[in-house]
């Protein structure tokens, strides 16, 4: 793969396979083009390299490729690909449709709001579909409240059992939204009336389909058949099973459709966990009292599984401790597990199976007494098939124990190759993987097992002022293991404490480790608010505290809750006068970590430390300073405080974040720097 800048304006352009999608405007004439554009684009002028956003979207929709953008936070991205997909199927009416699968919420709003831009804008005839998950559509759940905190897998439990009638009466949304497996008259008559108000959000679709008595699910389900673009999260894609009961029920073919997958830079974990599973000790207690209250015979299966899993966390806790993962063969559990039922291998698969159907009937029976219908039988049963069947080098077993006065042993499946569930991209008419921070194209198309010859890529730079944002390096301290320790601690304390009080704003603090940061939180010295995230926290308390607090200091963890795909603004302003990231948030280093760079190493070979340990450290690193500035108007620091960072790990960087670093060893030059960017006419 190449790079090289563009001699007119500046721009990076990562070249793999295609030039011609990056240089398509050659083709009809770059006047030609825009006029193109503007007829689909609903805003009066283009952002800042927005333009060539667009070119290369149109390109890889006409040409049937795979690419990867890289477009930092305030191109208008979401917008970009939507003109990209009119203006392609402009050229040819026969392109397919197009899936654009994001993340959150808020990215889902986004899509919507700027397909409503678009129908207004220009004369595009266009239907679109958009998803919410089948639980938060769901009528029973607004007016259940006991549903509403099972989890989405008992929901789906639920769901099925509830359409079969296994419940009692059957779901009369479902019954009204279908006559027998078609669509009910009801269903087309307010589809046709979805179909002429236009792109509409699923909340919108809920209150349309609740008025009828319509399932806003299955309501939306048809509607994919007629739709041009559909709006939903990854798994629509990547799971085998969801793709098919929604795209492939719907007659959409996985070589018709052009993808979109926004905030790309989580892929490669998303796709992992698709195949990843935990059970915990408690889920199986809780089993056990339900089958003795339901009166069901588990044949020993659960008083059995809590000893072995009580035995392999005896066995960790006194080799590791707490809150390490320990990696054992699988075998070993389910033959430990065979010895204690006096079954043979063959024998313990045919009692998991006899026991999902017992799990079935503790569902039916807890709806009958009016209480949540979900099984812990089940998901102890579901966990045990996984872990049978789950086989081969791509995948490891781990047991844990996790602290507190009360200890809880947890088992795990975890998948070591994104690729498993990935691959399916390589199958698509097109794809766009886009995200601000796409730092190194190589590796995601690597561990997510694109195929090469179909991939072109762009990088584009930020498109704010380079003077509204300043990087720093504090190279006096460091979290590298190694030098980690009391006087460290105490240093690191001190130079934060005085950076926050020099910025005198809002200050987000991200630490590579719950750890650290309880370390360095003990000895720092704030005299603004303190909000300090734990594994409870709700971003909702987070922003309600930044907003409430015009100086306040929010401290969390690189890769946690309030790190990544957080907005932290007000009125599309970022509430942040500084981000401070406390250290390289490498990956901690466990028996989990050192079997992903094996693996990677058996098949990346000397690419294996990069894609296990250096790039998981990057997005973090990228995702953290990315709460910062979120419109052409903020301005803000960015410290890293972690001497490593002007080292060969700069090297890493791109480009743009080299050339602005400023690294200082002494923190009093530190703050003078802060200061002069703050103040710039006071020296």
């Amino acid at each position: 793969m190449k790079s090289r800048f563009c001699e007119k304006c500046g721009t990076l352009l990562v070249v793999a396979s295609a030039q011609s999608a990056i240089n398509m405007g050659a083709a009809m004439g770059e006047g030609d083009f825009e006029g193109l554009v503007r007829e689909f684009f609903p805003y009066a002028s283009f952002r800042p390299f927005q333009l060539k956003a667009i070119k290369f979207a149109y390109g890889t929709l006409r040409d049937g490729k795979i690419g990867l953008l890289c477009s930092p936070c305030g191109t208008g991205k979401s917008i970009s690909v939507l003109t990209a997909f009119f203006a392609a199927r402009d050229h040819n009416p026969a392109i397919g449709r197009l899936i654009a699968l994001t993340r959150t919420k808020n990215q889902l709003e986004i899509y919507s709001r700027e397909l409503k831009n678009i129908k207004d804008h220009s004369s595009a005839s266009f239907v679109a579909a958009i998803f919410k998950s089948k639980k938060e559509m769901c009528p029973h759940v607004l007016e259940n409240s006991r549903l509403r905190d099972v989890t989405y897998r008992d929901f789906l439990y639920y769901c099925k059992g509830l359409k079969e009638g296994l419940f009692g009466d059957a779901c009369e949304y479902y019954l009204k939204t279908y006559n027998g497996w078609k669509p009910s008259w009801q269903a087309y008559n307010l589809i046709r009336r979805v179909k002429d108000i236009g792109p509409i959000l699923p909340e919108e679709t809920y209150e349309l389909c609740r008025d009828e008595g319509l399932c806003p699910y299955e309501v939306t389900k048809v509607l994919t058949r007629h739709a041009d673009i559909v709006i939903g999260n990854y798994n629509y894609i990547l799971v085998d099973a969801i793709r098919g009961s929604i795209l492939g029920k719907a007659g959409i073919r996985t070589n018709a459709i052009n993808c979109v997958f926004d905030e790309a830079h989580s892929l490669p974990y998303y796709a992992s966990g698709i195949f990843s599973h935990e059970l915990s000790s408690i889920s199986v207690r809780r089993a056990y009292r339900e089958v003795r209250s339901f009166d069901i015979d588990d044949m020993g299966f659960l008083e059995a599984l809590y000893r072995v899993m009580v035995d392999f966390g005896k066995k960790a806790y006194r080799n590791y401790g707490v809150d390490v993962e320990h990696i054992f063969d699988g075998n070993a559990l389910t033959e430990a597990l065979a010895k204690k039922l006096r079954a043979t291998g063959e024998a313990l698969v045919e009692i998991l199976h006899k026991l999902a159907d017992c799990g079935e009937q503790i569902r039916v029976k807890r709806s009958e007494i009016g209480k949540t219908p979900i099984s812990y039988l089940s998901r102890c049963v579901d966990f045990l098939i996984d872990w049978v069947s789950l086989t081969g080098s791509s995948y490891v077993r781990y047991v844990k124990v996790e602290g507190g006065r009360r200890k809880i042993v947890r088992l795990g499946i975890r998948c070591l190759d994104p690729s498993l569930a990935s691959s399916i991209i390589n199958e698509l008419r097109s794809a766009i993987l886009m995200s601000g921070t796409l730092w190194n194209m190589d590796y995601y198309m690597d561990v997510l097992g694109l195929n090469r010859g179909r991939c072109q890529s762009l990088e584009l730079p930020s498109p704010f002022p380079r003077e509204n944002r300043l990087i720093l390096v504090d190279g006096a301290v460091t979290t590298k293991f190694e030098k980690r320790g009391e006087l460290q601690w105490k240093r690191i304390a001190s130079h934060l404490g005085q950076i926050i009080q020099t910025v005198d704003g809002r200050v987000a603090v991200y630490f590579p480790s719950y750890e650290v940061m309880w370390e360095i939180a003990q000895k720092v010295k704030i005299e603004v608010p303190l909000f300090v995230e734990e594994k409870r926290t709700r971003i909702s308390d987070v922003l309600r505290f930044l907003q409430g607090n015009g100086k306040c200091v929010v401290f969390g963890v690189a890769r946690g809750k309030i790190s990544e795909g957080v907005d932290m603004t007000l009125d599309g302003r970022s509430l942040l006068s500084a981000v401070v990231i406390v250290g390289l948030p490498f990956p901690k280093k466990t028996e989990l970590q050192t079997a992903l760079y094996k693996y990677f190493r058996e098949k990346f070979g000397v690419k294996a430390v990069e894609y296990a340990n250096d790039m998981p450290c990057l997005n973090a690193l990228a995702q953290s300073a990315g709460r910062l500035l979120r419109s052409p108007e903020d301005k803000g620091i960015i410290v890293i405080m972690d001497r490593r960072a002007a080292g060969r790990f700069k090297r890493k960087l791109p480009e743009e974040w080299r050339n602005e670093m400023k690294i200082h060893m002494r923190i009093e030059k530190t703050l003078e720097t802060i200061r002069q960017f703050i103040n710039p006419g006071i020296c």
